[in-house]
């Protein structure tokens, strides 16, 4: 029963792997598609089942749909481990073998890949314009969390390196134990930030926490004498697959080259391999309006003009209230909001940013001045030894 179990378990992390639907840059898209194909039962188990209102699809990360879909494999894994339990083809020590590697490198991909999304500071990147003029209070704590992470570009790397080092260890049997036990930590503090801040990525951090604890199975018994006998004896567990040397290497080879072109390709496609300095939407930034009593697109009073880096609009009135418009820019670097019937022309002279506005047959132009987001404390990625070296210092002048 115990060895059903693992199987089991083996089998449904690497089903939940299959139907994961994760956007690649190399690697078909075979979990968005599988997750289509069975979004009907997975939405009637929801909603029937577990009571959930259904609001997204299983391709939405958390939805409740994803979190039935994931339920729904439970069920499918266990007559598939009963079916690799009986056949004659592959004993079962193979089957673990397989189970086992396969979950170690799927453990490596996901750290790989968003470790080298720190790296290339791509994941937690800096707050954009709005947000910085956003007061706390009014921030959730997901975009509070993520903008707090943005402002460090240094613990980004920290936290870039904590996920690749044992993503590459995991990749090798010899080292596989110590990359799994420095994975697991690191996953469990993911799991315990995504809880805490609320962030949408609860499922698959659970389920990387449980491939690394499978991962970890076969040297249970090892790390028991280790950490709590004062003597004992060490059984090396059979975990490599029962190939010949030269197959092997082939397919490990192969296998990691696939996985680095997945995680590297996209930043070859993109053509940056530093996320902070690749170029941004034109017109990226926020401005102050100069004028008085300035009413755009149905908003009184505005304060800012925001262009955010995701084609977005955004206008901040006197009261710190915001609305976003969907936009796209031309190659003239015309603001087109095309939901509003808006047109908008910027031109830049000296300190003065003009923004000439035709919205419906209206003209309407707007002087602001552009503010300097790089002087703003929090975009400040500074390092200082000493406390003194945190207090400006104030030249009187003659």
């Amino acid at each position: 029963m115990k060895s059903t179990l693992n199987i089991f378990l083996g089998i449904w992390i690497v089903l939940f792997a299959l139907f994961l639907p994760f956007t690649y840059s190399f690697f078909p898209n075979l979990g968005i598609d599988l997750t289509s194909s069975l979004s009907e039962i997975t939405e009637w188990i929801a909603s029937s089942v577990f009571g959930a209102d259904i609001h997204s699809s299983p391709i939405t990360s958390d939805s409740a749909a994803q979190f039935a879909q994931a339920f729904l494999l439970l069920f499918l894994a266990f007559p598939i481990a009963v079916l690799l339990r009986k056949q004659k083809r592959f004993s079962e020590i193979q089957v673990k073998q397989f189970l086992h590697t396969s979950a170690a490198y799927i453990l490596a991909f996901f750290l790989l890949k968003y470790g080298v999304d720190k790296l290339f500071q791509f994941q937690f990147y800096a707050p954009e314009p709005n947000t910085l003029f956003t007061p706390l209070g009014m921030l959730s704590k997901d975009i509070l969390f993520w903008s707090s992470m943005g402002t460090s570009s240094s613990y980004n790397t920290f936290m870039g390196l904590s996920e690749v080092i044992p993503g590459i260890l995991l990749l090798h049997h010899r080292t596989r134990l110590l990359g799994g036990l420095i994975a697991l930590g690191v996953l469990i503090n993911v799991l315990a930030i995504n809880f805490g801040f609320d962030i949408t990525v609860k499922l698959l951090s659970s389920y990387l926490v449980i491939v690394a604890v499978f991962v970890l199975l076969p040297h249970l018994k090892n790390l028991t004498t280790f950490f709590l006998s004062e003597s004992g004896s060490f059984t090396k567990p059979s975990l490599r697959l029962k190939l010949s040397s030269k197959l092997r290497l082939i397919v490990k080879t192969v296998v990691i080259l696939l996985i680095f072109a997945e995680v590297l390709l996209s930043y070859f496609q993109i053509g940056s391999f530093n996320g902070r300095e690749m170029e941004k939407i034109a017109h990226h930034g926020s401005y102050e309006v100069n004028e008085h009593n300035v009413s755009i697109l149905g908003t009184s009073n505005v304060k800012r003009i925001h262009i955010h880096s995701k084609g977005y609009l955004i206008l901040e009135d006197i009261s710190g209230n915001f609305s976003d418009f969907p936009i796209w820019i031309n190659s003239t670097g015309t603001i087109i909001a095309p939901n509003e019937n808006m047109q908008v022309s910027v031109h830049h002279d000296n300190s003065t940013t003009l923004f000439g506005i035709k919205h419906d047959g209206e003209e309407q132009s707007v002087k602001c001045t552009e503010i300097d987001l790089d002087e703003l404390p929090a975009r400040n990625d500074s390092f200082h030894w000493t406390v003194d070296g945190m207090i400006p210092t104030h030249q009187e002048e003659d």
